[in-house]
């Protein structure tokens, strides 16, 4: 094409006389007008030949953004849809990343709209999250474990759904990480109630598929005169089972109490998982070394209560004297009647410590008591489940804690001894069934709702 022009370019510029048999030599002028046509000619061709490039430019992907759920960062959210940088998604496409954020189980919805230049996910959070909690892992929960669970999940939080993609993941990274310890393990996750000193409702991991037990227990710091019984109590704690929150709190207090009761009232017990973890057909063990400062043996001197405190100490004593004699330590007893002083006028939040002050010379300890009440509760309702009519109707006449009552714990262990005593046929009756009662405070409105519970007692055969 260009020769074909730069020969109509030359044709135009040649005389009319007869053709030389050489041709003639260009002049300087239409040497010049040539260049610039070539040039021209050079520019248009190069825009012609980028025009199909210029085409298949595509327009910048549109940008996906996130809302609804501020707790995470737009890259974690990017990471848990699956997105990859710079990714064109149809239709289709795109709805498949909405199901995978659903199937995480943390959000009620997913939606998304799309233009030209943004996909928008809208989240709806779920509002049904548990804590985590181990029932007989051998894995240390706390910061450690949460960092290496983000940075596998990034959406992880330390709060789990009830179903879905992340909680199957969680729990088979669970069961990798008790392989990695030699622990070839089932791990089952359910929600569940009742957990831990705050009966909270957590999602619950369990070993299903073997026995997970206290294994050897080494004591180390034994003094001659202590060794026979904690050596006998180190037996007596080897086989039992294993319990990831509190195996190591229940050996700490198994041995205080121990040195406790033979007046070693400085004892300082160090508790401490050691592996490797014995693994057989039968169960896996888990060893501990139980380290023991003994300190020197006291005698137990006075007891200080606060005289400003909520609770008058003559209260304190009046329950006191009710436990019966020698049922445990005199310290033990009388912090545990400060406690029931304070639940008896609504004091259920009360934190009770003990400060000891040691004489090396005279070997006698003396205790002081500090007292936190926290808020006071108010009675809201009682409900007594499992009764009949004609019997629930007695039971509600017969109590006596009215609504906005200070809510007084103590009147819930007596009260089936007081409605006894009220009626003849409800007393044949309650002789009859077993009765359990659940107190239910409420830390937002320091109200307490109290259930009861009455159950057929099974009969003796004759």
């Amino acid at each position: 094409m260009v020769q074909s022009i730069i020969c109509c370019i030359v044709r135009s510029t040649g005389a009319t006389s007869p053709a030389p048999r050489f041709p003639p030599r260009p002049s300087f002028a239409n040497l010049t007008h040539m260049t610039k046509l070539y040039g021209a000619v050079s520019v248009a061709l190069l825009l012609l030949c980028s025009l199909p490039l210029l085409a298949q430019k595509k327009a910048p992907p549109p940008a996906i953004r996130f809302q609804g759920a501020p707790q995470y960062t737009q890259q974690e959210l990017l990471a848990a849809a699956g997105f990859k940088p710079d990714a064109r998604l149809n239709l289709r496409e795109a709805k498949a990343h909405a199901w995978q954020l659903n199937d995480t189980g943390l959000f009620k919805e997913v939606k998304f709209t799309s233009s030209s230049r943004t996909l928008l996910f809208t989240l709806t959070p779920s509002s049904q999250l548990f804590p985590l909690h181990f029932d007989n892992l051998p894995l240390t929960p706390g910061k450690e474990l949460d960092a290496k669970l983000h940075e596998r999940f990034p959406l992880y939080r330390g709060l789990l759904p009830a179903s879905g993609s992340m909680l199957e993941g969680v729990r088979q990274t669970f069961e990798e990480m008790l392989a990695a310890k030699g622990v070839k393990a089932t791990v089952k996750a359910a929600v569940t109630s009742g957990l831990g000193p705050q009966k909270l409702t957590a999602m619950n991991f369990t070993i299903v598929s073997t026995a997970v037990h206290i294994g050897r227990i080494q004591l180390a710091g034994i003094s001659p005169v202590m060794q026979a019984k904690a050596s006998l109590l180190a037996s007596s704690q080897t086989g039992n089972n294993f319990d990831t929150e509190n195996t190591v709190i229940g050996l700490q207090h198994a041995f205080e109490d121990l040195y406790q009761d033979q007046s070693y009232a400085a004892v300082q017990v160090d508790v401490a998982q050691v592996d490797p973890l014995v693994v057989s057909d039968q169960s896996v063990d888990i060893p501990y070394t139980v380290t023991i400062k003994e300190g020197g043996v006291y005698k137990l001197g006075t007891i200080d209560f606060p005289a400003s405190a909520l609770v008058a100490r003559a209260d304190v004593e009046k329950i006191l004297s009710k436990y019966p004699a020698g049922s445990g330590r005199p310290l033990d007893l009388f912090l545990l009647a400060v406690r029931d002083a304070y639940h008896a006028n609504g004091y259920l939040d009360c934190s009770v410590v003990s400060h000891p002050s040691f004489s090396e010379v005279t070997h006698i300890v003396n205790y002081s008591v500090e007292v936190v009440p926290g808020s006071q509760y108010r009675f809201a309702s009682v409900k007594f489940d499992g009764a009949p009519d004609a019997m629930a109707a007695k039971l509600k006449l017969a109590w006596k804690m009215a609504p906005g009552d200070v809510f007084d714990e103590s009147y819930l262990a007596n009260f089936k001894a007081l409605a006894q005593k009220k009626d003849k046929p409800m007393t044949k009756w309650l002789q009859s069934v077993i009765s359990t009662y659940y107190v239910k405070p409420d830390p937002d409105t320091h109200e307490v709702n109290c259930i009861f519970h009455f159950a057929k007692a099974a009969q003796t055969p004759r």
